[in-house]
């Protein structure tokens, strides 16, 4: 049925497969995490968003991560849709916890809210690590 080059060549498809699957690896990883105010508390608000935003000069083709933070203050990013992760890399931590969208009334410093301003900076190099923030009330 199959001739022996017809084979062979299954065989280096083969193996090139197998190579690109274990030695590719992922370019993402899963990113959760907490967040919470310096007393311990949950952070309130009826819009409350973490933005890990990309900052070194490799950032080109990376793309801003984000995600709910959920009543508890616990998180988890995505890119463009649940569950693709986050593109390893330097990223600066931004936040928008408003006290309802009508009013736009910020819960916390300025300085959470901006790239330029925030204090908050991590490396995500791979999945698996939960990175927790303390954020100060206004």
């Amino acid at each position: 049925m199959f001739d022996k080059r017809s084979i062979r060549n299954l065989r280096h498809l083969g193996f090139f497969v197998v190579v690109c699957v274990v030695g590719c690896g992922s370019d993402t990883a899963q990113v959760s995490g907490k967040v919470h105010y310096e007393d311990g508390s949950p952070v309130e608000g009826a819009i409350r968003v973490i933005r890990f935003e990309p900052t070194d000069a490799t950032a080109d083709g990376r793309k801003v991560a984000s995600g709910r933070l959920a009543e508890d203050g616990s998180y988890e990013l995505m890119t463009k849709r649940p569950g693709d992760g986050v593109s390893k890399g330097k990223y600066k931590v931004t936040f928008t916890v408003l006290e309802s969208p009508q009013t736009g009334v910020s819960l916390i410093k300025p300085e959470y809210m901006s790239a330029d301003s925030s204090p908050l900076e991590v490396t995500v190099d791979h999945s698996g690590e939960d990175y927790n923030f303390t954020l100060e009330k206004l």
